[in-house]
């Protein structure tokens, strides 16, 4: 062989050699979906999604990424959700992060499914939607908890804080606020404890003095409210004009904004407690200042998840089902896992205490 040929050669392999270890190192991107509104009245939510996910880029701006995203436009539509998943197949993506809606949902499931694409969900509880995922085996995952988990959460609060009160558990005669004071008075039952007053009333009305005065025949001293903070509101403020005085306490209803009359310091709302707790919170609540965005429950689970995008690309397993099943994630929300069925194992609802325009943590007797 020549000797220059032979020279040339010895260095394309040195260089092949050196080269292989870095090669085998590169890490292959997660392509991450991000399925959400970009109109309609659920367009804010996915913008604080997205946020979330911006602020994490931002924070690890200068680490090598583990992940990129493409986004879809969410139409909360059945006849949509199988389109929207079919564009996720074209985009190649491994896994998908949002769906707000559950008709979107359900459809795209079983699409993503043929593909082996797992979802994960932050805000459907619809405990009909998640059993019908656990039955056919779809890939659904859920950092939101069960509708049904407040209903528990609910109930052992009032037995273990209300056990001795004259209680009463009324709703405005919705569907969700009625399911929800259905599967309260079930759990009440079943702990062995009976509410003195079972009543429904019209939402929307400007007083509520035949309601209150109802309660204070009975000798009611708490009540559970299936309905608006208005609602609430109003009948706070009736009972008190007439010498009435009842401790309130609700659901995600109460969460809402003031509609020209406050609530009561020390109504209680049974809330999933979504704040920054993990080993980043410090630098996340930094970042999210820097980023002029306010850390309301959206952005923080759009953070959250970026968090869980990010380790599950570290895990380099083919079946990101699995890794989702058996994978301790670590995020500004505290630690996140999730069953054989999808469903995160930590419990995330909290009674919080309405003090002085804010819910904070109450603290139990």
């Amino acid at each position: 062989m020549n000797k220059n040929v032979a020279y040339i050669f010895q260095v394309i392999l040195a260089v092949i050699c050196f080269s292989l270890p870095s090669m085998a190192q590169e890490q292959k991107l997660l392509r991450v979906g991000i399925v959400a509104p970009d109109d309609g009245t659920l367009s804010l939510l996915g913008t604080q999604l997205r946020a979330g996910f911006y602020i994490h880029e931002q924070q690890f701006i200068d680490n090598p990424p583990t992940f990129e995203f493409v986004e879809e436009a969410e139409i909360c539509e059945p006849e949509a959700g199988a389109d929207i998943a079919y564009s996720l197949e074209e985009a190649r993506v491994d896994v998908v992060v949002g769906f707000f809606c559950v008709e979107s949902l359900s459809a795209a499931l079983p699409v993503l499914q043929q593909i082996n694409v797992p979802v994960i969900n932050i805000n459907i509880r619809s405990d009909i939607v998640r059993d019908e995922a656990a039955r056919l085996d779809l890939p659904l995952f859920s950092l939101a908890p069960r509708a049904s988990d407040q209903a528990k959460f609910a109930s052992r609060y009032i037995i273990d804080n209300w056990g001795d009160k004259s209680v009463a558990l009324i709703e405005d005669g919705t569907i969700s606020n009625r399911e929800l004071a259905d599967a309260i008075r079930l759990q009440l039952d079943d702990g062995g404890f009976q509410p003195i007053v079972l009543d429904n009333f019209r939402p929307g009305q400007e007083k509520q003095f035949g309601l209150v005065r109802r309660l204070g025949q009975s000798k009611i001293t708490h009540v559970f409210v299936g309905g608006s903070r208005l609602d609430t509101s109003i009948m706070a403020r009736d009972a008190a004009s007439i010498g009435l005085e009842f401790t309130f306490a609700g659901g995600d209803a109460l969460r809402a904004a003031d509609e020209g009359l406050k609530l009561p310091n020390g109504t209680i709302a049974i809330l999933p407690d979504i704040k920054m707790s993990g080993d980043n919170a410090i630098a996340a609540r930094a970042a999210f200042d820097s980023a002029g965005i306010f850390p309301d429950r959206f952005p923080i689970l759009g953070y959250a998840t970026a968090e869980i995008m990010n380790q599950l690309a570290q895990v380099n397993d083919d079946d990101l089902s699995e890794s989702l099943k058996s994978t301790e994630f670590k995020t500004i929300i505290g630690p996140v896992t999730f069953n054989q069925f999808g469903e995160r194992q930590e419990s995330v609802f909290n009674a919080m205490i309405w003090q002085d325009g804010r819910f904070v943590e109450e603290v139990s007797n």
